[in-house]
């Protein structure tokens, strides 16, 4: 288990406490401090204090960013099986339990859960008996038919910390360096690989949303990482056109992540020329047949959608700027 951590002083030890709840000898911790300038270190110290445990490693570096930390995780450990946990979020008491008799099989190349953005809704077995526990769904993939992968890849669900990697199917893929949203950048490629896949329909992890959370704080730099992603996967197509369809699920996911974010952002879809000719190019890979019609149209004329939007929300800021004036 991979957990990068910066300036979580004040969620790590919950963190690690959850996880530790059902720990085995055969699970790896590898912690790496990216930088952090409060007491980050200092409470992880004072949790393995009390906290026995010969199956830890922690590093500490200057900050580099998450992608990097990650990186050098996936460098360190040693484990069949590589997971994630963001240090300010929470395991549930069942994680192991579930998850390592499945891993242990070694049948599957990713097992995928749930996460809930609402503790209550951890996945507790004693809690879940009567509704018959643990609900899970096995994929199997030939090497020339991908249909099944298509749920997967257009619910665009692309969160690392709810999937367990097989090592070999990671083998020397890694997170792309100094680009957040490192989750839709890495996570579709590896299932492109997988022979077998397990979906435990289970809340077994629990995000949490605070003030420092990416989706609390978008930077230009998050929109031009969602184009990056979108411009990785229309490079993939050209060099793998058999998986073509189900990429294009990815690619209108990229899209309507970075029109949301272009939109919270700055107001309105104000596309810069360079992520119009992203879109366009994605869209001369795509297998535009399976891309919902109104989204196509977005897609084809991003001048069309970049004007009027602008033009909605000039005509919000004289509204209010003139009716501000009015009341006050």
């Amino acid at each position: 288990i991979i957990i990068p951590t910066y300036n979580d002083a004040e969620f790590i030890t919950d963190t690690l406490t959850s996880l530790h709840k059902s720990i085995t000898e055969d699970v790896e911790i590898i912690i790496i401090n990216d930088g952090s300038t409060d007491a980050t270190e200092e409470c992880i110290n004072i949790f393995y204090r009390d906290q026995k445990s010969s199956n830890v490693k922690y590093i500490s570096q200057e900050n580099k960013g998450v992608a990097i930390a990650r990186n050098v995780g996936l460098k360190l450990a040693t484990g069949k099986y590589i997971g994630f946990v963001d240090s300010d979020d929470i395991v549930s008491p069942d994680y192991f339990p579930i998850l390592l008799p499945r891993l242990r099989e070694e049948k599957f190349d990713i097992i995928d859960f749930n996460l809930t953005r609402d503790i209550n809704k951890l996945h507790l077995t004693s809690e879940n008996k009567e509704s018959g526990g643990v609900t899970e769904h096995e994929l199997v993939f030939s090497d020339d038919e991908f249909a099944p992968l298509a749920p997967i890849f257009r619910a665009g669900q692309w969160h690392i910390v709810t999937k367990i990697f097989h090592r070999d199917i990671i083998s020397d893929a890694r997170f792309e360096d100094h680009h957040r949203y490192e989750d839709m950048l890495f996570c579709p490629f590896q299932y492109f690989k997988c022979k077998k896949t397990l979906k435990i329909t289970s809340n077994l992890y629990y995000y949490r949303l605070n003030n420092k959370s990416i989706t609390e704080n978008i930077i230009e730099g998050d929109i031009e990482s969602i184009f990056f992603a979108m411009r990785k996967m229309s490079d993939f197509i050209k060099t793998n056109n058999d998986k073509r369809t189900v990429a294009t699920f990815m690619i209108v996911n990229c899209f309507m992540e970075g029109r949301k974010l272009l939109r919270k952002k700055k107001g309105y879809y104000c596309y810069k020329k360079n992520m119009i000719n992203d879109i366009k190019n994605a869209l001369a890979c795509c297998d535009t047949s399976v891309i919902n019609k109104k989204i196509l149209y977005k897609m084809r004329y991003p001048y069309i959608d970049r004007y009027f939007s602008a033009a909605k929300f000039s005509a919000k800021n004289i509204f209010d700027v003139f009716f501000g004036k009015r009341r006050n």
